[in-house]
């Protein structure tokens, strides 16, 4: 091995802690960090694809006016994977003052990422390993695609909705797809999947930040060769809005007509957390078994494990979390696809 190669790999084996299993979590918004929290704990190496599809807040008005992808996620991605995340979660979640006539500002981190990327000249994958150096990042952080997504949805009463801020707070959904566009996935992402020993989807909103990746042909296309074995994280509970009223099973049949047919080997859902009395909430669980999805498809097994957190009874335990995804793929025959 050549002293520059030799370099290059001792950095790598760095920024993943001498890990050598290679898991690789893909979603957005908090509940992707939640997982990144956990694995970074754990000796892997560890890769974040992240959908950008966020058109809302912040990120939505940096979108705007400054022509950049979203941000928001990658933010809170690179601050759970941050050596020292209590230090750079505390400056770059802090709000500067609202400008007049808006109801909060930026996040330090959003204009940070917008910097980063401006002084690479316009460049998203430069800009974001940029902040991976200044945070000294335990992993990696990857776009799903080179610019951003515009989501358009159609509810059962056939309703159009544009926009994944507007498709959040909507109850009903049935159907999204990719506003027409040249959108391509990143080389970084199309690569982490087809090196991957683990693949995590989830957990997230289902419609705004897990069925987008799914939406992208080339991230399709690469997730149905892969050679490792791919888990779906249920999330704990519907989610106002986007989710409403809908159980595991109707999640599993959204995920199978937007792609992921025979793309899933295992599903972890939560059993519920102690709930303080009065706390609303219906954990995400198969409350009927079903061996084939609306459309006919195979269900994948199911694993339900007591992964939510006891003091945010909504979301899952991070450290949980992470030891259940590692103990689920060691179970799956195997190892490998």
């Amino acid at each position: 091995m050549g002293l520059r190669s030799f370099i290059r790999e001792s950095l790598q084996q760095r920024r993943r802690g001498g890990a050598g299993q290679r898991v690789v979590v893909l979603g957005g918004g908090t509940g992707m960090a939640t997982a990144l929290r956990g694995l970074k704990r754990e000796r892997v190496a560890l890769t974040a694809i992240v959908s950008l599809a966020d058109d809302g807040g912040s990120s939505g008005i940096l979108r705007e006016q400054l022509g950049i992808p979203p941000v928001g996620d990658l933010r809170n991605c690179l601050i759970a994977l941050a050596d020292a995340e209590s230090t750079a979660g505390a400056l770059l979640q802090h709000r500067l003052p609202a400008e007049r006539g808006a109801t909060r500002g930026h996040p330090v981190g959003n204009l940070l990422l917008a910097a980063a990327i401006a002084e690479e000249g316009g460049d998203l994958e430069r800009g974001i390993e940029r902040v991976h150096r200044i945070l000294h990042v335990r992993g990696r952080v990857i776009p799903a695609t080179s610019g951003a997504l515009r989501l358009r949805g159609r509810t059962r009463a056939g309703v159009s909705v544009l926009g994944q801020a507007a498709l959040a707070r909507t109850r009903g959904i049935e159907r999204v797809a990719l506003e027409a566009g040249s959108v391509k996935a990143t080389e970084g992402a199309l690569d982490a999947i087809r090196d991957a020993d683990l693949l995590v989807l989830g957990p997230g909103s289902l419609y705004t930040s897990v069925i987008p990746h799914l939406l992208v042909p080339e991230i399709r296309e690469a997730l149905g060769q892969r050679r490792a074995p791919l888990i779906w994280v249920a999330n704990v509970d519907e989610q106002e809005g986007e989710t409403e009223g809908m159980d595991l099973d109707a999640h599993l049949d959204a995920l199978v007509e937007h792609g992921a047919e025979d793309l899933i080997d295992l599903v972890l859902a939560s059993t519920p957390a102690p709930r303080e009395s009065g706390v609303a909430g219906v954990p995400l669980q198969p409350r009927v078994a079903r061996e084939t999805s609306r459309n006919g498809a195979a269900r994948p097994p199911i694993e339900v494990r007591a992964i939510a957190s006891r003091l945010r009874p909504h979301l899952h335990d991070p450290v949980l979390l992470a030891k259940a995804l590692l103990a689920s793929r060691a179970r799956l025959k195997g190892g490998d696809r």
